[in-house]
């Protein structure tokens, strides 16, 4: 069984530069997130300290939550797209353009690191031959904490794994060990790390639209 070996918070940046170390060939790009604005995490509601939803306080206030900052903040928002058949998701915020369920895209199962990045990039799904694994950064702007587990808006992002832990692959190395890379857990709206040669899941990114 995998154990999480460290969590973080990640800023999301509008900037967002990131570069794959694979055995193999692997294209380092830079996607600019334009006039994206500061993500919002989605989550609406606001609770006393003893779990009661409570109507949430005002702005700069004491006691202000994160559901009081709901509208200073970009709200996820996605729009589908059917191209040559088949659907695709883009995030109006970041203009990034997902697979909208990996089964479509014959990558439903788990993946070792490498075999995730070649499977990303080998993809030809919608007629993109563009395809390529997230960065950390990038999976992370598609976490949605006002969802039960998986985090994850699953009206425009379906077939995202229950497992526990829901792994998912980035093509981002860990720092510190390069036999690791980062990981988004979207059972519980995570970010780890884990060993490139366990078996995790994938979703692919393009910089669409």
């Amino acid at each position: 069984m995998k154990t999480p070996r460290t969590l973080v918070s990640v800023m999301l940046p509008c900037l967002v530069i990131f570069v794959a170390m694979p055995a193999c060939a692997v294209d380092v790009s830079t996607h600019v997130f334009s006039n994206c604005g500061f993500p919002d995490t989605g989550q609406k509601i606001c609770y006393n300290k003893d779990g009661t939803q409570i109507v949430c306080p005002a702005h700069a206030v004491a006691l202000a939550q994160d559901g009081s900052y709901m509208p200073s903040a970009a709200q996820p928002s996605y729009t589908q797209h059917k191209v040559n058949g088949v659907l695709v998701t883009v995030d109006n915020r970041t203009g990034l353009m997902w697979v909208t369920n990996p089964t479509d895209a014959g990558m439903g199962g788990t993946y070792t690191w490498e075999d995730a990045l070649s499977g990303c990039e080998g993809q030809t799904y919608a007629g993109y031959p563009d395809w390529r694994l997230p960065n950390v950064r990038e999976l992370a702007t598609i976490i949605d904490y006002s969802q039960p587990p998986p985090t994850i808006n699953a009206v425009y992002l379906p077939g995202t794994a229950t497992a526990v832990p829901a792994y998912y692959w980035t093509s981002t190395t860990y720092a510190q060990d390069s036999l690791s890379a980062w990981v988004v857990n979207f059972t519980v709206a995570q970010v780890y790390y884990d060993d490139k040669a366990n078996g995790n899941y994938v979703r692919c990114v393009r910089d669409g639209p």
